[in-house]
Order: structure tokens, then C-alpha cells, then sequence
């Protein structure tokens, strides 16, 4: 496999870290690396479903089409994740999923990689196992998030952007965002006031601060703290 496999965080996931290196040699022919950079889609809703996707690096944001012609934000993809799995069963991708940062993406076609699940029967129901764990993450993510005031969410989504970043940042902590208010505001299904009220609190508290798409972590600790309920 290339150089970047060495610390790919897709391998280190549930569903690959027990392959051989033997098997792992042989996915690095079904998966292909390629760099992307921002704002670029990856697949569009109602194309025909080609490739599954593997990320390494970056962030991707997976959009659905709204009947006045809007997007909806409904998923943010971190590295680690494998995502375009509808390309196994149905014909045309129901999400557009478009970069939000200069990324590093693994892609197979959806014939070499239902191959390689043939070939590899132990996979085949590690895949198994990994989309049922996947429902049952998302169901209780949305259980979790339900519970959350607007505080807590928005606190949780910066959390896993600055972590998505580097597991132990320095403080104080730069990063820019790839998210206007308007766009935070529909992950988390709250008012772009709501979110703009509640970053004005927590720069009250001290623990960021936030200038147009420019976010400083002050205290990374009650940044977390403020993410659980």
C-alpha cells in the first residue's frame, strides 16, 4: 500500500484493523488515494453510484436536496470514516457529499470492492457487523444530540472539529472554519441566532473566541465540559 497507509485511520477502524498484511496489501489494490481539494464533490444526489470512499485526512460534508432548491447539511464526515456505502446496493448515490477542506480520500469501485468482500468472507461479515454498529452510532448520536440544549451542541460539534484536527492541540487553539452560522445552524437544527447567542456565551466564558470563521480555543478543557450533558 502507498505511504499514507501507514497511519491511515481507516485501517486502524473496526472493520480493517484485524486484516493481515497480506489482505491489506490486496485492499490497497481496490482503493485507489487521491487529493482533493476544497468545495470539490465527490458524487452528487441521483448520480450513478460508482465508488465507496474512504477518508484520511480533511472533512466531508454530505448534503441532501431540499424541495425549494436548498441544500441541508445531514452528515459531517471526519477522517477515519467510509462513507458512499450506497454504491453496494442502490443505483444512484441519495446524498451529494462535497469537501470541506483540502482532503486526502481513498476510493474503489463498487465492483473491486464487493470483489474483495468475496474473496475475504471474515470482511464480508466484519462489513456486516460494521453497518449494523454504524446504525446503531447515528441512532445514538441523534438520541444523544435530542437531549442537548444549544449550548451543548455547538460546544460538541467544535469539540470534534478541533479533535478532527489534532488529537492534543496547544493552547490556545486556531482553527478556521468550514462552516458559516447558517450552516451550523442546520447540522444542529437550531436558528443561526440561537448558535450566534451561544457563541457569544462562550466567549463570555472564556473558553473560545470567534471572529467571522476564525475560532480560537482558549480553554480546551471547558470546551469539552460544555459538550456533555
Amino acid at each position: 500500500m502507498g505511504p499514507i497507509c501507514a497511519d491511515c485511520p481507516v485501517l486502524k477502524g473496526m472493520l480493517f484493523r484485524a486484516l493481515s498484511s497480506e489482505q491489506i496489501a490486496r485492499l490497497g489494490c481496490v482503493f485507489r488515494p487521491a487529493r482533493y481539494r476544497r468545495s470539490q464533490i465527490l458524487f452528487f444526489e441521483g448520480g450513478t453510484s460508482q465508488h465507496v470512499f474512504a477518508l484520511h485526512s480533511g472533512l466531508v460534508k454530505v448534503v441532501k436536496s431540499l424541495e425549494n432548491g436548498k441544500d441541508r447539511i445531514t452528515r459531517v464526515l471526519f477522517p477515519g470514516e467510509l462513507f458512499g456505502l450506497e454504491a453496494l446496493t442502490e443505483a444512484n448515490y441519495p446524498l451529494t457529499a462535497v469537501t470541506l477542506r483540502d482532503c486526502e480520500i481513498c476510493a474503489a469501485s463498487r465492483d473491486e470492492f464487493l470483489g474483495f468482500l468475496h474473496a475475504n468472507s471474515d470482511v464480508a461479515l466484519g462489513m456486516v457487523r460494521f453497518l449494523v454498529s454504524e446504525v446503531t452510532r447515528i441512532r445514538t448520536q441523534v438520541t444523544d444530540m435530542s437531549f442537548k440544549d444549544a449550548r451543548m451542541k455547538v460546544a460538541t460539534l467544535l469539540h470534534s472539529l478541533v479533535s478532527s484536527e489534532t488529537p492534543t492541540p496547544a493552547q490556545p487553539y486556531s482553527l478556521l472554519l468550514p462552516f458559516s452560522r447558517q450552516e451550523i445552524s442546520e447540522i444542529l437544527e437550531l436558528s443561526p441566532e440561537t448558535v450566534s447567542r451561544t457563541l457569544s456565551t462562550l466567549r463570555r466564558e472564556q473558553v473560545l473566541d470567534a471572529r467571522g470563521r476564525r475560532l480560537t480555543i482558549h480553554d480546551l478543557g471547558k470546551l469539552r465540559a460544555a459538550a456533555q450533558r
